[in-house]
């Protein structure tokens, strides 16, 4: 659990982290105890977001884990810390969340199984979710390793 001196420490430690390597930034910090003690921060108005995301979000996956380092050691204490950029993260799960309707939508009308592309854990973990919501579809994960897929077909009651 974090207080609120700690969050302040958190929101100093992010500017100050940016700040470092020559860019100034504006940030939205949304803290969560209910679903987990869940820091999530939103940097927006920074020059040349794209090259802090990266290829696939990579870096913006790595300068995340050197973020919950640096705050992990000014407070002394474990964090689960998101950090997203211009809304990066927010819309690749709002991506991944329609995809998969718009396929179970597809299984109910045909009743056929469907598979997806190849996709990341990251990813089969939101579309395992967001249609674990439902009744009138299951879902798994087939393959192996890069090739690792999402089946989803019709739950026959």
């Amino acid at each position: 659990m974090l207080d609120e001196k700690e969050l302040k420490v958190i929101e100093e430690k992010t500017k100050e982290f940016f700040k470092k390597i020559g860019f100034e930034i504006e940030l939205e910090i949304n803290y969560s105890q209910e679903e987990g003690d869940i820091l999530e921060i939103n940097i927006f108005k920074i020059e040349d977001a794209k090259m802090f995301i990266g290829r696939q979000g990579l870096m913006l996956a790595d300068i995340q884990l050197l973020l919950r380092k640096v705050i992990k050691k000014e407070i002394g204490k474990e964090i689960y810390l998101t950090l997203d950029i211009d809304n990066y993260r927010r819309n690749k799960i709002n991506s991944y969340k329609s995809m998969a309707n718009s396929a179970a939508e597809e299984v109910i009308t045909t009743g056929q199984q469907r598979t997806l592309p190849p996709l990341s854990a990251y990813a089969r973990r939101i579309i395992h979710m967001e249609l674990a919501k439902r009744d009138d579809v299951v879902t798994e994960s087939i393959g192996e390793g890069e090739d690792r897929r999402v089946s989803i077909k019709p739950n026959i009651i």
